[in-house]
């Protein structure tokens, strides 16, 4: 920073010298010529002399011409010279100001710098033009709901299907579906909704993880490239059922801003977890903090540098290690640095778990509470605790859309 400001005061140290030895020139310019019309001092002679022979007046007119002809010029060069400092200092200034904004103080409460979002660009889209002309078109306000889905989850009537309809009828329309092969594509389009092909190869990690697990272990490398072009990203998967458009309910306040597998404002939120070691005698009690997981599901992830050091971070490791994406997801956010780990150090929020809804807060929970199950309305569920889920989100669909109070009844809370 001093270095730049180093560079505006030697710009208008510059300048101010060429400005100098214009008016030094100006000056005596404008010397000669009042020299030449004011009066001759010894024997009486003055310009009147001097005209009365013709010769010698044209010589002097001459004089006088080209000279004032000469000020007009450097006055001219003076006043560009002027102009052009002026404006190589604004622009220095503008770049310093420019550079504070993102890299000096902070306003409390905001997380600026390492946390600060980028936004879309002609220089960004170069990266990867086919997905920037396809979001330019798809995204309001550099954000999109993306489920990412194979033809396992996109048969005719099957739970893409599902996932669809509930957004459609939650009139969202920053929405799409990353299809991992053509009948996935070819089907989402013929429901209207749009569709961008992808080719990913899975990991040789997560080979033996299961269809969903596999599945769910590449979209991080295709938020990456969202997140690489300026777009921020709501992952769906498509397990969840819409009810209001989510859009309406983010708060926008962190790196990373996910549905929690927590069921109450403890599990959720964070609570004060004591263990007792009874061996210990007067230091029996020993605290720590505990908080649910971050469900890797349904979260809402926006482009800074800490989000992409996290994404590089879970890439790795879920290509690397047979280790459950969910878990590696909840590892790369909140351990913090140590000697055997380094921390991305990204901001996180907890969704409300009543707007952001997991399954076992419904099935074991809401519903058996009459009075807060009639007036609660989430935004998406996701059926992320139950097995049966196609059956479940149909029965959402009946008791939350159709009105059939007693769709629920059916299902027990947990999976038996």
């Amino acid at each position: 920073m001093s270095a730049k400001r180093a560079e505006i005061t030697i710009s208008k140290r510059k300048a101010l010298i060429f400005v100098c030895f214009l008016g030094f020139a100006f000056g005596a310019c404008i010397a000669l010529i009042q020299t030449d019309r004011i009066p001759r001092g010894a024997g009486g002679s003055s310009l009147a002399a001097i005209q009365s022979s013709g010769t010698t007046e044209e010589k002097w007119l001459e004089d006088i011409h080209r000279l004032e002809k000469k000020v007009q010029e450097l006055s001219k060069e003076r006043d560009e010279a002027l102009e052009k400092a002026a404006a190589q200092t604004e622009a220095l200034e503008k770049q310093i100001s420019a550079q504070s904004t993102s890299s000096a103080g902070q306003e409390k409460g905001k997380c600026i710098g390492r946390h600060t979002v980028w936004t879309p660009s002609a220089e960004r889209n170069k990266k990867d033009p086919e997905l920037a002309a396809f979001l330019e078109k798809v995204a309001i306000n550099n954000e999109v709901l993306v489920a990412v889905s194979n033809i396992n989850y996109a048969q005719k009537g099957g739970m893409l299907d599902v996932w669809m309809d509930g957004v459609k009828r939650a009139k969202v329309q920053n929405v799409m579906v990353v299809a991992l092969d053509d009948e996935t594509k070819k089907n989402v389009e013929e429901r209207g909704l749009p569709a961008f092909r992808m080719t990913l190869e899975i990991p040789k990690s997560q080979k033996d993880a299961g269809s969903n697990h596999a599945v769910s272990a590449l979209k991080f490398r295709i938020l990456k490239r969202f997140l690489d072009l300026g777009y921020s990203v709501l992952l769906s998967d498509v397990d969840v059922v819409t009810l209001k458009n989510p859009f309406d309910h983010l708060v926008r306040d962190s790196d990373v801003e996910s549905m929690s597998d927590g069921w109450d404002t403890q599990t959720a939120y964070g609570y004060n977890d004591v263990y007792d070691d009874e061996s210990m005698g007067w230091a029996r009690y020993a605290h720590s903090m505990r908080i649910f997981v971050f469900n890797s599901g349904l979260f809402y992830i926006r482009p800074s540098t800490a989000t992409m050091a996290m994404l590089d971070k879970l890439i790795h490791r879920v290509e690397t290690e047979k280790g459950w994406d969910q878990a590696l997801f909840n590892e790369c956010i909140f351990f913090p640095n140590s000697p055997k780990n380094q921390d991305p150090a990204v901001t996180r929020r907890v969704m409300d778990i009543h707007i952001f809804m997991n399954s076992k807060v419904l099935f074991k929970y809401l519903r058996h509470r009459p009075q807060e199950f009639g007036t609660t309305i989430p935004a998406m569920i996701h059926v992320n605790y139950h097995p049966n889920k196609f059956e479940r989100m149909l029965a959402i669909v009946k008791h939350y859309v159709n009105g059939e109070k007693g769709a629920l009844d059916e299902f027990p809370d947990g999976s038996e």
